[in-house]
Protein backbone atom coordinates (compact mmCIF):
# COMPACT_ATOMS: atom_id res chain seq x y z
CA UNK A 1 0.00 0.00 0.00
CA UNK A 2 1.17 3.24 -0.68
CA UNK A 3 -0.41 6.62 1.16
CA UNK A 4 -0.09 10.03 -0.21
CA UNK A 5 -0.51 12.91 2.47
CA UNK A 6 -2.44 15.48 0.35
CA UNK A 7 -2.54 18.29 3.29
CA UNK A 8 -1.11 17.67 6.88
CA UNK A 9 -2.38 20.31 9.02
CA UNK A 10 -4.77 21.53 11.47
CA UNK A 11 -8.15 23.26 11.19
CA UNK A 12 -6.32 27.01 10.06
CA UNK A 13 -3.66 25.73 7.62
CA UNK A 14 -0.40 26.70 7.93
CA UNK A 15 -0.11 29.90 7.30
CA UNK A 16 -2.91 30.49 9.18
CA UNK A 17 -5.66 32.49 6.89
CA UNK A 18 -5.41 35.80 9.57
CA UNK A 19 -2.59 34.96 11.56
CA UNK A 20 1.15 36.61 12.24
CA UNK A 21 2.60 34.19 14.78
CA UNK A 22 6.25 33.25 13.99
CA UNK A 23 5.24 29.66 12.66
CA UNK A 24 2.80 31.32 10.15
CA UNK A 25 5.44 34.25 9.20
CA UNK A 26 8.23 31.85 8.67
CA UNK A 27 6.33 30.01 6.45
CA UNK A 28 5.01 32.98 4.39
CA UNK A 29 8.35 33.63 4.14
CA UNK A 30 10.07 30.15 3.21
CA UNK A 31 6.76 28.21 1.55
CA UNK A 32 7.99 24.90 0.31
CA UNK A 33 7.29 22.45 2.93
CA UNK A 34 6.38 24.96 5.16
CA UNK A 35 3.37 25.75 3.52
CA UNK A 36 0.08 22.85 5.18
CA UNK A 37 -2.84 22.70 3.73
CA UNK A 38 -6.06 20.96 5.48
CA UNK A 39 -5.23 17.26 6.39
CA UNK A 40 -6.60 14.90 3.60
CA UNK A 41 -4.59 11.83 2.41
CA UNK A 42 -5.47 9.10 -0.48
CA UNK A 43 -4.57 5.27 -0.30
CA UNK A 44 -3.16 3.62 -3.54
CA UNK A 45 -4.94 6.81 -5.26
CA UNK A 46 -8.18 4.31 -4.61
CA UNK A 47 -9.41 5.73 -1.04
CA UNK A 48 -9.75 9.07 -0.35
CA UNK A 49 -9.28 10.11 3.80
CA UNK A 50 -11.60 12.76 4.28
CA UNK A 51 -13.16 15.58 1.77
CA UNK A 52 -12.10 18.66 3.51
CA UNK A 53 -12.24 22.14 2.13
CA UNK A 54 -8.63 21.89 0.23
CA UNK A 55 -9.87 18.91 -1.61
CA UNK A 56 -9.72 21.23 -5.01
CA UNK A 57 -6.34 22.16 -4.46
CA UNK A 58 -5.10 18.93 -3.57
CA UNK A 59 -6.52 17.47 -6.85
CA UNK A 60 -4.70 20.45 -8.88
CA UNK A 61 -0.94 20.53 -6.66
CA UNK A 62 -1.21 16.39 -7.44
CA UNK A 63 -2.28 15.35 -10.86
CA UNK A 64 -5.13 13.95 -8.70
CA UNK A 65 -7.82 12.35 -10.71
CA UNK A 66 -10.78 12.33 -8.66
CA UNK A 67 -13.51 10.82 -10.48
CA UNK A 68 -11.32 7.79 -10.64
CA UNK A 69 -11.52 7.43 -6.76
CA UNK A 70 -14.70 4.95 -5.36
CA UNK A 71 -14.20 5.31 -1.99
CA UNK A 72 -13.97 8.00 0.77
CA UNK A 73 -13.92 7.45 4.69
CA UNK A 74 -14.80 10.61 6.19
CA UNK A 75 -13.51 10.91 9.98
CA UNK A 76 -16.37 13.44 11.50
CA UNK A 77 -17.92 16.02 10.08
CA UNK A 78 -15.95 19.23 11.18
CA UNK A 79 -15.47 21.72 8.56
CA UNK A 80 -11.56 20.68 8.07
CA UNK A 81 -11.94 17.40 6.79
CA UNK A 82 -15.95 17.22 5.22
CA UNK A 83 -17.09 19.44 2.86
CA UNK A 84 -20.24 18.30 1.67
CA UNK A 85 -20.69 21.25 -0.90
CA UNK A 86 -17.86 19.92 -2.79
CA UNK A 87 -18.74 16.45 -3.09
CA UNK A 88 -21.56 17.75 -4.51
CA UNK A 89 -19.63 19.02 -7.65
CA UNK A 90 -20.22 14.70 -8.94
CA UNK A 91 -23.52 15.50 -9.81
CA UNK A 92 -24.41 15.10 -13.34
CA UNK A 93 -25.05 18.75 -12.94
CA UNK A 94 -21.81 19.68 -12.27
CA UNK A 95 -19.56 17.20 -13.85
CA UNK A 96 -19.85 15.04 -17.42
CA UNK A 97 -18.04 11.85 -18.39
CA UNK A 98 -17.95 10.17 -21.56
CA UNK A 99 -18.70 7.07 -20.22
CA UNK A 100 -20.84 6.64 -17.25
CA UNK A 101 -18.28 5.82 -13.83
CA UNK A 102 -19.04 4.02 -10.94
CA UNK A 103 -20.38 6.28 -8.23
CA UNK A 104 -18.57 7.94 -5.31
CA UNK A 105 -18.86 5.56 -1.93
CA UNK A 106 -18.87 7.95 1.24
CA UNK A 107 -18.66 6.21 4.33
CA UNK A 108 -18.85 7.21 8.05
CA UNK A 109 -20.77 7.51 10.83
CA UNK A 110 -24.10 8.62 12.27
CA UNK A 111 -22.62 11.97 12.27
CA UNK A 112 -21.73 11.66 8.44
CA UNK A 113 -25.06 10.37 7.58
CA UNK A 114 -27.04 12.81 9.57
CA UNK A 115 -25.72 15.66 7.81
CA UNK A 116 -26.59 13.88 3.71
CA UNK A 117 -29.83 13.24 5.42
CA UNK A 118 -30.74 17.08 5.34
CA UNK A 119 -33.13 18.39 3.17
CA UNK A 120 -30.67 20.56 1.71
CA UNK A 121 -28.50 17.48 0.66
CA UNK A 122 -30.43 15.24 -0.05
CA UNK A 123 -29.82 15.84 -3.64
CA UNK A 124 -26.66 14.60 -3.88
CA UNK A 125 -27.06 10.58 -3.77
CA UNK A 126 -30.13 11.15 -6.01
CA UNK A 127 -28.55 10.31 -9.22
CA UNK A 128 -26.50 7.58 -8.14
CA UNK A 129 -23.57 9.63 -8.69
CA UNK A 130 -22.33 9.35 -5.21
CA UNK A 131 -23.63 6.89 -2.47
CA UNK A 132 -23.28 7.10 1.43
CA UNK A 133 -23.03 3.86 3.48
CA UNK A 134 -22.99 4.24 7.48
CA UNK A 135 -20.18 2.07 9.07
CA UNK A 136 -20.75 0.84 12.47
CA UNK A 137 -17.44 0.99 14.70
CA UNK A 138 -15.53 -2.14 15.01
CA UNK A 139 -16.90 -3.61 11.95
CA UNK A 140 -15.35 -4.93 8.75
CA UNK A 141 -16.41 -3.61 5.43
CA UNK A 142 -14.78 -4.33 2.30
CA UNK A 143 -13.58 -2.48 -0.42
CA UNK A 144 -12.34 -4.03 -3.50
CA UNK A 145 -8.75 -5.86 -2.22
CA UNK A 146 -9.24 -3.80 1.16
CA UNK A 147 -10.43 -4.55 4.73
CA UNK A 148 -11.54 -1.27 6.60
CA UNK A 149 -12.64 -0.89 10.31
CA UNK A 150 -13.41 2.47 11.85
CA UNK A 151 -12.68 2.83 14.99
CA UNK A 152 -14.17 4.98 17.69
CA UNK A 153 -11.61 8.70 17.76
CA UNK A 154 -11.20 10.62 21.17
CA UNK A 155 -12.84 13.72 19.66
CA UNK A 156 -15.38 16.19 20.80
CA UNK A 157 -17.98 15.12 17.83
CA UNK A 158 -21.14 12.94 17.69
CA UNK A 159 -19.62 9.75 16.32
CA UNK A 160 -15.70 10.15 15.46
CA UNK A 161 -13.69 7.38 13.40
CA UNK A 162 -10.22 6.53 12.75
CA UNK A 163 -9.70 4.03 10.31
CA UNK A 164 -7.78 0.69 10.15
CA UNK A 165 -6.86 -0.33 6.75
CA UNK A 166 -5.70 -3.28 5.69
CA UNK A 167 -4.39 -5.20 2.19
CA UNK A 168 -3.62 -8.33 2.12
CA UNK A 169 -0.61 -8.82 4.87
CA UNK A 170 -0.25 -4.90 5.61
CA UNK A 171 -2.07 -3.05 7.82
CA UNK A 172 -2.10 1.06 8.43
CA UNK A 173 -3.80 2.93 10.84
CA UNK A 174 -4.70 6.70 10.46
CA UNK A 175 -6.01 7.89 13.48
CA UNK A 176 -6.16 11.83 12.89
CA UNK A 177 -8.43 14.18 15.34
CA UNK A 178 -8.23 11.76 18.34
CA UNK A 179 -6.58 11.82 21.47
CA UNK A 180 -4.79 8.75 23.19
CA UNK A 181 -7.25 5.50 22.24
CA UNK A 182 -9.53 4.19 23.96
CA UNK A 183 -8.93 1.10 26.38
CA UNK A 184 -11.38 -0.57 24.18
CA UNK A 185 -9.60 0.49 20.76
CA UNK A 186 -6.54 -1.12 22.12
CA UNK A 187 -8.18 -4.16 23.40
CA UNK A 188 -9.30 -4.71 19.93
CA UNK A 189 -6.07 -3.81 18.34
CA UNK A 190 -4.34 -6.70 20.57
CA UNK A 191 -7.13 -9.08 19.43
CA UNK A 192 -6.64 -9.04 15.89
CA UNK A 193 -3.04 -10.06 16.49
CA UNK A 194 -1.91 -7.73 13.95
CA UNK A 195 0.99 -5.82 13.50
CA UNK A 196 1.15 -2.74 12.24
CA UNK A 197 3.35 -1.59 9.42
CA UNK A 198 2.08 2.59 9.22
CA UNK A 199 0.51 4.47 12.04
CA UNK A 200 -0.47 8.05 11.36
CA UNK A 201 -1.29 10.22 14.26
CA UNK A 202 -2.65 13.50 15.21
CA UNK A 203 -0.08 15.64 16.02
CA UNK A 204 -2.14 19.32 16.13
CA UNK A 205 0.25 20.59 19.21
CA UNK A 206 3.13 19.74 17.88
CA UNK A 207 5.58 20.52 20.59
CA UNK A 208 3.04 22.54 22.47
CA UNK A 209 2.21 21.25 26.12
CA UNK A 210 -1.44 20.34 26.27
CA UNK A 211 -4.07 21.22 28.68
CA UNK A 212 -7.27 19.87 26.97
CA UNK A 213 -8.14 16.34 25.63
CA UNK A 214 -9.51 15.60 21.89
CA UNK A 215 -6.11 15.73 20.29
CA UNK A 216 -2.86 14.62 20.28
CA UNK A 217 0.61 16.56 20.58
CA UNK A 218 4.51 15.10 20.24
CA UNK A 219 5.09 13.70 23.69
CA UNK A 220 1.54 11.90 23.25
CA UNK A 221 2.86 10.53 20.00
CA UNK A 222 5.86 9.37 21.99
CA UNK A 223 3.05 7.61 24.47
CA UNK A 224 1.21 5.92 21.82
CA UNK A 225 4.25 4.37 20.21
CA UNK A 226 6.22 3.00 23.15
CA UNK A 227 2.42 1.53 24.22
CA UNK A 228 1.95 -0.11 20.90
CA UNK A 229 6.00 -1.39 20.94
CA UNK A 230 4.90 -2.93 24.26
CA UNK A 231 1.91 -5.09 23.23
CA UNK A 232 3.40 -6.14 20.24
CA UNK A 233 1.02 -4.21 17.68
CA UNK A 234 3.79 -2.52 16.21
CA UNK A 235 7.61 -3.81 15.99
CA UNK A 236 10.91 -1.88 14.96
CA UNK A 237 10.26 -1.52 11.44
CA UNK A 238 6.96 -0.17 11.98
CA UNK A 239 7.05 3.59 9.91
CA UNK A 240 4.97 6.26 12.61
CA UNK A 241 4.26 9.31 11.16
CA UNK A 242 2.91 12.55 12.65
CA UNK A 243 0.26 14.90 10.46
CA UNK A 244 -2.58 17.11 11.24
CA UNK A 245 -0.03 20.13 12.42
CA UNK A 246 -1.60 23.45 13.89
CA UNK A 247 0.60 26.42 13.41
CA UNK A 248 -0.08 26.60 17.46
CA UNK A 249 2.07 23.63 18.15
CA UNK A 250 5.48 25.24 17.48
CA UNK A 251 6.55 23.05 15.01
CA UNK A 252 8.54 24.39 11.43
CA UNK A 253 9.18 21.92 8.92
CA UNK A 254 12.90 22.55 9.28
CA UNK A 255 12.74 21.87 13.45
CA UNK A 256 10.94 18.24 12.49
CA UNK A 257 14.19 17.47 10.73
CA UNK A 258 15.82 17.73 14.00
CA UNK A 259 16.17 14.26 15.72
CA UNK A 260 16.18 15.13 19.50
CA UNK A 261 12.26 16.70 18.50
CA UNK A 262 10.83 14.09 16.04
CA UNK A 263 13.05 10.72 17.81
CA UNK A 264 12.31 8.43 14.93
CA UNK A 265 8.44 9.80 14.12
CA UNK A 266 8.53 10.99 10.53
CA UNK A 267 6.89 14.48 9.83
CA UNK A 268 4.60 14.62 7.42
CA UNK A 269 4.53 17.48 4.59
CA UNK A 270 1.92 17.81 1.93
CA UNK A 271 3.07 15.53 -1.11
CA UNK A 272 4.84 12.94 1.13
CA UNK A 273 5.05 9.81 0.10
CA UNK A 274 5.16 6.66 2.01
CA UNK A 275 5.15 2.92 0.54
CA UNK A 276 4.72 0.08 3.48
Amino acid sequence: MKIKYLGTAAAEGIPALFCHCPICEYARTHRGKEIRTRAQAVIDEEILLDFGPDTYMHCLQEGLDLAGIGLCLVTHTHGDHFGIDDIRMRCRSFAVYEEEIPPLIVCGSSEAEAVFAREENRDITEDGRVVFRKLPPYEEYRYKEYSITPLPAFHGTTEPFFYLVRKGHRALLYAHDTDIFYEEVWEYLQRLGIVLQLVSLDCTEGRRKMDYSGHMNLERNFAVRERMLRMGIADDATVFAASHISHNGQLCHFQALDSKIHRGFVVAWDGMELEI
